[in-house]
Order: C-alpha cells, then sequence, then structure tokens
C-alpha cells in the first residue's frame, strides 16, 4: 500500500528555524533588540549598532562585553543552545535579557550571520558564519575583547518578507526606538547608533536617569521632569502635567530593566495622572518597577514583548500611587504660553503669595448641606453673587494682591511676580471637591429612596452590576438583584437625590467597564464621583461674581491643597512673571 500523501513527517531543522524567525525576526529592529538584550546580558558598557539600508544589507552590533570562548562559538548559532537556562526551574526565575536560545539561530535561517568574540583570557578572537542552517569556522582576527554579531543581507533566504519592510528611513526609526528603550533603561551603559556611516544617536556611558532621559528625550523635557520613587519598587521620572501627548509614544515603561509595552504598566501610568491632565491626553514618563522575577513570567511569547504578572492588580496599583505622590508633592503651575517659544522657570511655587484667610468659604456650602446637583440652592456668594460683575475696578484682597473678573469667565489675580489668569469654573470646582471629600468622609455616605427603583439592565450592564455591586454600595448606591436583568435601587449617594436613580447606575457601570477591559485593579470610583458633583456645584462659566465672591474664591484657593488643577486635570490657573511680560514688550 503506498503512502497517502498527508502522512506527518518531522521537518527540517532550517524550517523550523525560519518559523520560529517568523516570530522573532519581524524586522531590523526586531533584530537589533535581540542584539542589544544578548550585548547587556554579557556586562557590556559599550554597545555600538552600525546599520546599511536601513538595516536591509548589514546590522552590526558590537560591545566590550566578557565575550564568547572559542569552543563555544559554533553553539551560540544552534537553535535552543543558552547560557542563561540550566534546569527547567530556572525558567520561573528568569533574571536575565535573553533566555529562550532562539534568537540567533532564527536570525542565521534567514540571513547571514557572522559571530567575532574575544573574551579577556584570549590573544586573539574567535570566528563563525552561520547562514541557512551551515555554520562554518572563519580564520582568527584582530578584535578587542568583546563581541561583534553582523547581520547580512537580512531575510535573503525567504524574499517574500523582505518585500514587507518599509522604506529604510521608517525602518531606522524603529531601529532607534528599539535603543532609546534600551538606552533609558540601562543610563550607565553607552550606546551609538550609525546609518550608512552617519552617526543617528550617541549616548554616553555612566549617565544617570535622569541625565539619559534628557540626551534621549530632550533637554526641554529633561528639564521639567519630577522624580518618582518609593519603597515599593517603582522609581523614574514623570512629565509635569501641562507637557502632553495625542498618544502613548511619550510613555517609557521597563519591568527590571526590561523594555516593555504592557497595557497593564501603561494603563497604570495614565491613571496615576488621573486628575492631573485633560482626559485623552497622554503623558510622557520614564517608569520602571523592580519585583521578584518569581511574580512574573516573560516566558509568553518568542519576541518577549509579553509578560503576565502573578498579582497584575498589585503591579498597577503601586505604579499609580507612586506617580500620584509625586505629582501631588511637586504640583503644577502651567506657565502662559506666548507664541511657541519656552518661557523661562520664573513661575513661583503654588501658595507663594500670601493672602488673608478667611472662614467664609466654600466650607458654607458643605456645611449647610445644599443639594450639590442643584447649584442656585447654595446661598454661597460664590454662586449666587450680584449680577453686576467687576471689571472696571480691581477688587483689593491684599494691599500688594489685586483680583479682578473677565468675560464674566476668569479671575486675573495681580500678584507680587506676575499675573496669574484663574479658570473661576475649574478653580471652584477643584474646592469644593476637596471641601466634599473631607465632609463625606465624616458623614453620611447614601440618601435611602422613599420607594426602591427596579432598573432593567442589558446583558453587558448585569454582568458589571453582579461583579461590581459591592463596589457600588461603597459609592453609596446600594441595590440588589431583583430578578434576572434588574436591579433593585434602594439608595443612592448623597447629593444626587435629584438624579434619575436608573440614569446614575448605568452611569457609573459604564466607568466599571473600561476598568474591567484593562485588567486593572477597579479605581477610586468615588472619587469619580465626586467630581461629577462637584462639577455640577461649581460656579460656571460667563456666571458674574460679586467682588465678596471674588475674594472667597481667590482666599479658598489657598485652603486647596491642589489648586491649579480642577478635578478632572484640566488646568485651572496659567501663569506670567513681569519679567516675562516686559520681555514681550521689549522693554528688556
Amino acid at each position: 500500500m503506498e503512502p497517502s500523501g498527508n502522512q506527518i513527517i518531522k521537518l527540517p531543522a532550517l524550517l523550523v528555524d525560519q518559523i520560529a524567525a517568523g516570530e522573532v525576526v519581524e524586522r531590523p529592529s526586531s533584530v537589533v533588540k535581540e542584539l542589544i538584550e544578548n550585548s547587556l546580558d554579557a556586562g557590556s558598557s559599550l554597545i555600538d549598532v552600525e546599520l546599511e539600508d536601513g538595516g536591509k544589507r548589514l546590522i552590526q552590533v558590537t560591545d566590550d562585553g566578557q565575550g564568547i570562548e572559542s569552543s563555544q562559538l559554533a553553539l551560540a548559532l544552534t537553535s535552543h543552545a543558552t547560557s542563561k537556562l540550566k534546569v527547567a526551574e530556572d525558567l520561573h526565575r528568569i533574571l536575565t535579557l535573553g533566555f529562550r536560545g532562539e534568537a540567533l539561530a532564527s536570525i542565521a535561517a534567514v540571513a547571514t550571520v557572522e559571530i567575532a568574540s574575544r573574551t579577556a583570557g584570549e590573544d586573539v578572537a574567535h570566528r563563525v558564519q552561520g547562514s541557512e542552517g551551515t555554520i562554518e569556522i572563519q580564520s582568527p582576527i584582530a578584535m578587542r575583547p568583546g563581541t561583534r554579531v553582523a547581520v547580512k543581507d537580512l531575510f535573503s533566504a525567504v524574499p517574500a518578507r523582505r518585500r514587507f519592510l518599509k522604506a529604510s528611513s521608517a525602518e531606522v526609526a524603529r531601529c532607534s526606538a528599539a535603543l532609546k528603550g534600551a538606552a533609558l533603561a540601562h543610563p550607565t551603559v553607552g550606546f551609538s547608533l550609525t546609518h550608512d556611516g552617519r552617526t543617528v544617536l550617541k549616548y554616553p556611558a555612566d549617565q544617570s536617569l535622569s541625565g539619559r532621559i534628557s540626551e534621549v528625550l530632550g533637554s526641554e523635557i529633561g528639564g521639567r521632569m519630577i522624580a518618582v520613587s518609593g519603597d515599593d519598587g517603582v522609581s523614574g521620572w514623570v512629565a509635569r502635567p501641562d507637557l502632553q501627548r495625542r498618544n502613548g509614544d511619550g510613555i517609557w515603561t521597563f519591568l527590571n530593566g526590561r523594555p516593555l509595552r504592557d497595557r497593564v504598566l501603561q494603563h497604570a501610568v495614565r491613571e496615576g495622572y488621573r486628575g492631573f491632565q485633560i482626559p485623552g491626553q497622554y503623558p510622557v514618563a520614564v517608569v520602571g518597577i523592580e519585583l521578584d522575577p518569581g511574580e512574573v513570567d516573560v516566558n509568553v511569547h518568542p519576541s518577549k514583548l509579553e509578560v503576565r504578572f502573578r498579582n497584575r492588580e498589585d503591579v498597577h496599583r503601586k505604579i499609580r500611587r507612586a506617580i500620584r505622590s509625586a505629582l501631588e508633592s511637586a504640583g503644577s503651575v502651567p506657565s502662559l504660553p506666548l507664541e511657541d517659544s519656552a518661557l523661562p522657570d520664573l513661575i513661583p511655587a503654588a501658595g507663594h503669595v500670601e493672602m488673608v484667610s478667611s472662614d467664609v468659604n466654600v466650607e458654607r456650602v458643605v456645611e449647610r448641606g445644599a443639594p450639590f446637583g442643584d447649584p442656585v440652592a447654595c446661598a454661597d456668594p460664590l454662586i449666587t453673587g450680584s449680577r453686576e460683575a467687576l471689571v472696571e475696578r480691581p477688587n483689593l484682597v491684599r494691599d500688594s494682591v489685586r483680583v479682578f473678573q473677565v468675560r464674566d469667565s476668569f479671575l486675573v489675580l495681580e500678584e507680587i511676580d506676575g499675573l496669574r489668569v484663574i479658570d473661576q469654573h475649574a478653580l471652584h470646582e477643584k474646592i469644593l471637591y476637596e471641601k466634599i471629600l473631607v465632609a463625606r468622609e465624616q458623614g453620611t455616605l447614601c440618601q435611602g429612596l422613599l420607594v426602591p427603583e427596579p432598573v432593567p439592565l442589558d446583558p453587558d450592564q448585569w454582568s458589571l452590576f453582579v461583579e461590581y455591586k459591592e463596589a457600588l454600595a461603597e459609592l453609596g448606591l446600594e441595590a440588589e438583584e431583583f430578578g434576572d436583568g434588574v436591579a433593585l435601587v434602594r439608595a443612592v449617594p448623597q447629593g444626587f437625590e435629584s438624579s434619575d436613580p436608573a440614569d446614575l447606575l448605568r452611569e457609573i457601570l459604564v466607568k466599571f467597564e473600561s476598568v474591567r477591559s484593562s485588567g486593572a485593579a477597579p479605581p477610586d470610583l468615588r472619587e469619580r464621583l465626586l467630581q461629577t458633583m462637584a462639577c455640577k456645584a461649581a460656579v460656571k462659566a460667563g456666571q458674574p461674581l460679586s467682588p465678596e465672591a471674588q475674594e472667597d474664591l481667590i482666599q479658598g484657593r489657598e485652603q486647596a491643597f491642589q489648586p491649579w488643577n480642577c478635578p478632572h486635570g484640566r488646568p485651572s490657573e496659567l501663569f506670567i512673571s513681569w519679567q516675562e511680560l516686559e520681555r514681550r514688550f521689549d522693554r528688556k
């Protein structure tokens, strides 16, 4: 009987390596990443990367690491041969960047790879060359201790893959990003990148992380960073909230010295900025976390770009809290942008201007128990002030500090060191938020309904309700299951008595949906609820304020913990110094 055409056969070793290369080697930047990781694992202090034709013709990485013994060179090009794992247990405590033993063999299956290496105890460097499954020993050459790996004619063995590569400039940009990630993760190591003989990047060795950030991201960004440190393994630098981006390219995250684009780490950084930055914008941050290797699995994908945390909620919480603590400690008042040039660092610290304190402020809103959902019901001068705004005559808050309202929306504060322009709604919102937060910590959390209200929910909403109903109760929204797909609301958060219970429940469940999809721990939704309450109760843009209301608002600013941002993260004030104003009018 003749064998059938669908028999199971063992694939040739070359084909196996070429299949593996499809996962390990996607483009030149993948090769650069793998070779840099090998150099770092070898203890290198200097790593030089050379490219030709965007890496398509040549990728060469030279380091000054410990080198490879001549007897081991040929083995280095063999599939699943590595010096970084000995027994199966080592796989659960990875301490190196590379460990799979696949990269060099996979690269040699789709290109020509030459390795030249010399250890400190050898007089010359030995060479080996691999291509399409064959390995040849080359003659020794003169070279300093270290290793040089040259990858020539990438994807020459698989032309179809080569056609998917982009233009040389695009491939160089990707290689640059890979090198920048390694440079930020290892600031004490020197790096350089050249393309077709032209130096593209060059970072000296023995830098601090702040110095490396200035080198990689630019001195302008480096000068606006805030240090992040903590006892839970989180460290790095984050930019002030007013320095923001339209995408997440400015977020650099690291795990045990390994650059990662992990969604848990990225989401944690963004959550750390919640309330400090305008929603929809992305921060600039360089943040790393050190974890016990047993608490994370890096053996998820051959490219090692994905990891799995044993306790991802704990990791998320540590990063989020560390960033928030750093931002709270530093504060941030953006300077008034005139034209496109950067202003000098002449911004006084928050609270620099002394003002007369007063007990007549937004505390009265909380103490009287006025409904936050109805600003008109609050008999506070900040809300029910005179309809006649004082624009022509500044209101004197102090002998050297004056304030006046413009366009019924902004307060201009004349200070000793300059002008401070304040968004009255954003500032009042922040003051109310902090006052309400304190009051609610000391008072009743919820208000019971006279008649419990049944709320039909769609399948997605019902799933969220069942999962998070205890968290809802902590927010003051008490509800129970009332048949399949129906929740019975018995109490709503204090201050939301006039809200429709059905709309309120569905609105809060929407917030839980984004939390569950991100894989992070539930954030403080109670905080978000308080933000909504403060927003509803605050004075609005276009609302004239009496002189007393203006004074109360400015004095309330001093008592607020962070008056320079509203609870949602929008800036509430801008500052321009007298020196800058005089410079703009060419008076100096």
